[in-house]
């Protein structure tokens, strides 16, 4: 887990406006109050291939801010969340889970972290989870809200909790387009609703008074942010609307986004408000910045 903040700030643009990553952090406590605490949990991390990574960003940028190997492959993290309320112990995203190893051969994971022992280490059983908050149903997000059982079969990993994606984000998957159909592994979630779990975010909607979610269309339909608060610090788990530090930039965006010019006017919708609310991002593929303040 991880308790302190290293944070970079990155102006607009392809080359000089974007900082170094590597050199460049803010050590800060993490913060929490009576009422909500939160915790990251390094599910573990994956190799990305540069140019899908960063999309239109020529390499000669991208490869000078963050480290890449000689087969063009970055490290990329499965940064997850979970907080607690008085009421609520929440998790948001799962990592890959431990399902797929065969066929994520070519993301080569590595470090991955079994998601119900992490959250024992907090200080839950499985059963005690009240809520699984999912930003949206690619596998890399969703991969542990299953899990096989005796017969070798996925059943919701968190048998007692309730889990949240957006109906626009469930349609899609139901019917997804030919670039994203690769992307959905139905039994990363179908146990879920077999199962009565699953709950359908129909629009930006508060869970509490401290936690609020909001939907952004482009990288995928319906995709989940989710907002919190704790004692004077104002947070943003933003998925892949921004996926890593670099992405703070407008201009920098992805090759796995379903549609890259309204992935670029959601992700300055989203900074826009991000920025006015001088909110921390937790950002979950940033395998050197965990989070950076606006």
């Amino acid at each position: 887990m991880f308790s302190c903040l290293s944070g970079i700030f990155i102006l607009e643009g392809f080359g000089d406006g974007c900082h170094d990553t590597r050199n460049f952090s803010l050590n800060l406590p993490q913060k929490y109050n009576n009422m909500l605490k939160y915790h990251i949990i390094e599910s573990g991390y994956f190799l990305g291939d540069g140019g899908v990574m960063f999309g239109p960003v020529p390499k000669k940028y991208w490869s000078a801010k963050y480290r890449v190997d000689e087969k063009n492959m970055c490290e990329m993290s499965l940064r997850c969340l979970f907080i607690e309320t008085d009421t609520r112990r929440i998790l948001v995203d799962a990592g890959l889970g431990n399902k797929h190893e065969a066929r994520l051969k070519f993301f080569q994971p590595y470090n991955q972290r079994d998601m119900v022992e992490e959250i024992r280490k907090i200080g839950y059983e499985p059963e005690e989870v009240t809520d699984v908050i999912l930003t949206h149903l690619h596998f890399d997000h969703c991969g542990a809200s299953t899990v096989l059982n005796a017969k070798n079969e996925a059943e919701p990993t968190f048998p007692n909790a309730t889990y949240r994606v957006s109906l626009s984000q469930w349609k899609n998957y139901r019917n997804p387009t030919l670039f994203e159909k690769g992307s959905f592994f139905p039994e990363n979630i179908e146990p879920v609703y077999d199962a009565g779990q699953l709950q359908f975010v129909l629009g930006d909607t508060a869970l509490d008074d401290q936690i609020r979610l909001e939907l952004y269309d482009g990288h995928t339909p319906g995709q989940i942010v989710v907002l919190f608060e704790t004692e004077g610090e104002k947070y943003a788990f933003p998925g892949d609307v921004v996926p890593t530090s670099l992405n703070i930039a407008l201009s920098w965006l992805s090759a796995y986004d379903n549609s890259v010019a309204v992935a670029m006017e959601e992700k300055k919708r989203f900074l826009d408000k991000a920025k006015k609310e001088k909110r921390t991002l937790i950002f979950y593929h940033d395998a050197y910045t965990p989070m950076a303040k606006l």
